[in-house]
């Protein structure tokens, strides 16, 4: 589902790139910038700091931008911090060729965890200023927790004995339990289940290898499932426009997204979803879609496979199991 906008807007795309990063006028590694992965990594900062200032350009067409309906298009970049709700807008200097720059500045205080960083185009159109025109698809993330300007993070693992453990102990005779309410997801595993732990960590022989694998894929599918649903109702519409949760849960939806609606955008992907829940749509379709994404990112499919392939090799070679 694509949004409608009562007037032409850009068809090209909006691109953002982040061309130096200083931290209190010292500029930080140019390793700990990803033009790929559109993350700047904060974690090393040691110190205390006042200011972060980063450079930006935004670019778009420039035989379309100045060919449309509108007039007067200006480029804005914001910095959004969800878990201290903030919103800072930087107007950008055009330098012509469909070109602006400027800088983005974070100030200690309003940024924690992540922050995002994106562009917005307005111009006049039909008479009314302001009209949003264009905006960037792939925004960047401010990290201040990664020590390398990557986006996808590894879910904390906990050993824990549920019986007694005061958080877990309704959950005692469960495997495990994913807590994805907290700031950063946690899997408990559950280290009362007699023989529970060993096996993971590894048993000894080619049978405790294909147990583990295939709980080891069923582990993660679950994981996926439970942080997919956590994260698409973190999701939602502010003045009718779908928006990203940010964090961990942003990750996940435009992580498993494509795998529930290929050749549409994660924009358009997520504004279906946010839509059919808001519409109390049966569930049956996008649960089946869920289990797709899910199998997909746990590799289950080649964990079954390879499993079966194993087991049909010790049958044909006489060994028991």
């Amino acid at each position: 589902m694509k949004t409608a906008f009562p007037y032409r807007i850009l068809a090209g795309e909006v691109t953002l790139a982040a061309d130096e990063v200083r931290v209190d006028n010292i500029p930080l590694s140019l390793n700990l910038v990803s033009d790929k992965e559109r993350v700047i990594a904060l974690h090393a900062i040691r110190r205390d700091w006042d200011e972060i200032r980063v450079k930006v350009a935004v670019s778009a067409d420039p035989e379309e931008l100045g060919s449309g309906v509108w007039t007067s298009p200006r480029c804005l970049v914001f910095a959004r911090n969800r878990a201290t709700n903030v919103r800072h807008s930087f107007p950008l200097r055009y330098e012509g060729g469909g070109r602006w720059i400027g800088e983005v500045e974070l100030h200690r205080g309003d940024h924690v965890g992540r922050t995002e960083i994106g562009a917005i185009v307005v111009a006049e159109v039909g008479g009314v200023d302001g009209r949003l025109i264009g905006r960037t698809e792939d925004n960047w993330s401010a990290d201040f927790e990664a020590k390398q300007p990557k986006r996808q993070r590894s879910i904390k693992m906990l050993w824990r004995e549920f019986a007694e453990d005061p958080f877990l102990k309704d959950f005692r005779d469960d495997p495990w339990v994913l807590d994805a309410e907290a700031g950063e997801p946690v899997l408990y595993l559950n280290a009362s289940l007699e023989g529970f732990r060993s096996l993971l960590d590894g048993g000894p022989g080619v049978e405790h290898k294909l147990v583990r694998e295939v709980m080891a894929s069923q582990i993660a599918s679950e994981a996926w499932t439970a942080l997919f649903n956590t994260a698409l109702y973190a999701s939602g519409t502010d003045d009718e426009e779908h928006q990203w949760p940010g964090g961990w849960q942003e990750e996940v939806l435009r992580r498993m997204l494509p795998d529930f609606f290929p050749g549409i955008s994660p924009d358009e992907a997520l504004a279906e979803l946010v839509d059919r829940r808001s519409r109390g749509e049966n569930g049956s379709d996008l649960h089946a879609r869920l289990m797709h994404s899910s199998t997909i990112h746990s590799k289950k499919q080649k964990t079954v496979a390879g499993t079966v392939r194993a087991l049909a090799r010790l049958v044909d070679g006489g060994q028991e199991i």
